[in-house]
């Protein structure tokens, strides 16, 4: 019984509320034209206008700030992309040129080659002393490519040195510079002879030169082919560049005199060479 009084008040309420939204929908109807209620319609709608307006804006503000953070966002993926293009073509260039420096290389040693009556290796220096200190560089071919001690080491612009030991898949060169590397040599034009010696440092002496001879700065001086008897057994091919005279000194003996000798190599940014495999 309590249950259905509940639910009879409840159907009551209901049909009174819908009544009364009924009356007041009725009479607003019927009064629409009436200008009082009209008058505060407008009064009404002129006040939301604002609020409408700020709300229209803050929707644009809104759609714009989302609008550039996209656009943004897609700024920096193409950036992103743009430099890993660039990155990408900055290595393709490095190796098409690094490419390039090779085969322009491998010309000129080429050439060279065809000037030597003997059988040539192209190498590789893998390795140098930093500091200089030891005229040594290492390169990448060895007793596999029938390298041994005592073959010569040229590049395209000179003569570098000798193989003083070679193990199966490296050598060592001693460099015309070193202290220990003694070779006969001669100027070219006047013909005057004297031994060419290393020294610390980049250049080159040449000694017992006879005061006779006419030697200038500026003279080319080559390998003689001539050896010094036990002193150096094994000898350098004849022509080979050695370097420049730069300066005369007068020699201790007063019947001679030495000049500095620039190398025609720059051992520094030595890369490529040629072994020539001479029989010592």
């Amino acid at each position: 019984m309590a249950s259905l009084g509940r639910t009879r008040r409840a159907q009551n309420g209901f049909v009174r509320s819908f009544a009364a939204l009924l009356v007041v929908s009725t009479l607003l109807l019927l009064a629409r034209n009436w200008d009082p209620l009209r008058s505060l319609a407008t009064t009404g709608t002129e006040l939301l206008v604002p609020v409408q307006r700020v709300l229209a804006d803050a929707g644009i503000t809104v759609n714009q700030f989302t609008q550039a953070i996209a656009e943004i966002q897609r700024l920096r993926a193409d950036n992103a992309n743009l430099r890993e293009e660039v990155d990408r073509l900055t290595l393709e260039n490095v190796k098409l040129r690094e490419a390039a420096f090779a085969a322009q290389q491998a010309a000129k040693l080429g050439e060279v080659a065809k000037t030597l009556p003997f059988d040539t290796v192209r190498a590789t220096v893998i390795a140098r002393d930093p500091s200089n200190i030891l005229a040594t560089v290492v390169l990448g071919v060895g007793t596999n490519e029938g390298v041994k001690a005592g073959h010569v080491v040229v590049s395209d612009q000179g003569l570098v040195g000798r193989i003083t030991e070679a193990g199966a898949n490296y050598s060592k060169v001693l460099l015309v510079t070193d202290p220990a590397s003694t070779l006969s040599a001669l100027v070219e034009g006047s013909r005057a002879t004297g031994i060419v010696r290393g020294q610390y440092g980049d250049a080159l002496i040449m000694e017992w030169i006879l005061q006779t001879e006419k030697v200038r700065p500026g003279d080319v001086v080559v390998t003689a082919g001539l050896g010094l008897g036990e002193e150096l057994r094994s000898l350098y091919p004849k022509g080979l560049v050695i370097g420049k005279v730069v300066q005369l000194q007068n020699a201790e003996a007063a019947a001679y005199q030495r000049a500095i000798i620039a190398p025609a190599v720059d051992l520094r940014r030595l890369e490529n060479v040629l072994v020539v495999r001479t029989t010592p």
